[in-house]
């Protein structure tokens, strides 16, 4: 069975760093831990900066293009986030994950090197944090260069460590899509555990999903229920509004 993934504000620095600093460098200053706001704050910051560096970018010709591309805002924030989530942000090392392809000074060689310790780190630290399931999977969107096998144990050890059903959840159902087409029935042990431990997640009903025949869909059946999320993150599931009228809008991109 084939298993796919549901798939210029001034800032002041925490740390002081090199002018040109090495990726993965250790920063020059004493790390200050970060409040609960400068995440947000940065990354608002960053979001700014990308939009007027898109402007530039459209407006500029061949030879500013290449100029401004050599100072991207992601090599120019990198640094900042990389400090940030020294200090234990974990939001800022899933950001470092998540814009790793857009570093221009990191080589898709070398990827790996630096991606590695950063899920080692959320997994390690950050299981329960709410915007965990987004981190296992971005893991295994990046499998290629973390490697299957390192993935599939990082995922396992989240599976056992983390408190929540639904990072539990999450990380079983992304390494079941890591390894579905290798070792189909280790896959399919993990999606029957989470259909059946963890049934109240939005990850439980894509495990239920993924064994549903043609007869469970006919006309005239019961919906089955199900968990879902809005795109603001709210959770809800079908059962909340049983004997209502309720229309389904399935939609995706290709």
């Amino acid at each position: 069975m084939r298993f796919k993934s549901i798939l210029g504000v001034a800032l002041i620095p925490m740390v002081a760093y090199a002018a040109n600093p090495v990726v993965g460098e250790a920063p020059t200053a004493a790390v200050v831990a970060p409040s609960v706001d400068d995440f947000t704050a940065l990354d608002a910051e960053f979001d700014a900066a990308l939009v007027e560096y898109t402007k530039e970018l459209t407006a500029a010709d061949k030879a500013a293009r290449r100029e401004l591309r050599a100072n991207s805002p992601i090599n120019r924030y990198w640094p900042r986030f990389e400090a940030m989530s020294k200090a234990g942000e974990g939001r800022a090392t899933l950001w470092l994950v998540e814009h790793i392809k857009e570093n221009r000074d990191v080589r898709s060689k070398d990827r790996g090197a630096v991606l590695t310790p950063l899920y080692q780190s959320i997994i390690d630290n950050h299981a329960d944090a709410e915007w965990f399931t987004g981190a296992v999977k971005s893991l295994a969107a990046n499998k290629k260069y973390v490697g299957a096998e390192a993935s599939i144990a990082m995922l396992e050890k989240a599976a056992k460590t983390a408190k929540s059903d639904n990072a539990k959840a999450a990380s079983l159902f992304f390494a079941a899509s890591i390894i579905g087409d290798s070792d189909p029935e280790r896959a399919q042990k993990w999606m029957d555990e989470i259909s059946e431990k963890y049934s109240n997640t939005v990850y439980g009903t894509a495990a239920r999903a993924s064994k549903a025949t043609p007869e469970d869909s006919e006309v005239g059946k019961v919906a089955p229920t199900f968990v879902g999320e809005t795109i603001d993150g709210f959770q809800f599931s079908l059962e909340d509004y049983r004997g209502k009228v309720v229309a389904l809008d399935f939609y995706g991109f290709w």
